[in-house]
């Protein structure tokens, strides 16, 4: 049976992601630094507040994901505009071009991974049992 959060323990995890330190969220919040550092060692603490750091990054993902339509029709308004100056310009393209590098990098790991994790699950498959299982 995994064991849960208390309501301490949420309050001080919902404290550190709005980024306090932990001497800040502890004080917020009314439990010893000690005791924040004990549950920061606990399995299932550290495992919740792993998960609402990754909802946390997934909520700014959709976000900026939302965003991107607005914000290539802003880089083309730049480089079109005949009063945005050379160097705003060359500017937004080094940015353009650096991220669009950046995603294309991103997507080519993310496709990397997919297929070793794919041939990791073909060798585990092809392996017998363990003894004892």
């Amino acid at each position: 049976m995994t064991k849960s959060v208390t309501g301490r323990q949420k309050r001080l995890i919902d404290a550190l992601l709005s980024g306090q330190s932990v001497t800040a969220a502890c004080q917020q919040i009314g439990v010893s630094r000690n005791t924040a550092y004990r549950w920061l060692r606990q399995p299932h603490f550290k495992q919740a507040l792993q998960e609402a750091q990754s909802e946390l990054t997934e909520q700014a993902m959709r976000r900026l994901l939302s965003m991107q339509a607005e914000a290539v029709d802003a880089l083309q308004a730049i480089l079109s505009s005949q009063s945005t100056p050379p160097g705003q310009k060359l500017r937004a393209v080094e940015v353009a071009l650096g991220q669009a590098l950046r995603f294309r990098n991103h997507v080519d790991l993310e496709a990397r991974l997919a297929e070793l994790e794919q041939a990791v699950q073909e060798v585990a498959e092809k392996l017998p049992p363990e003894q004892g299982e």
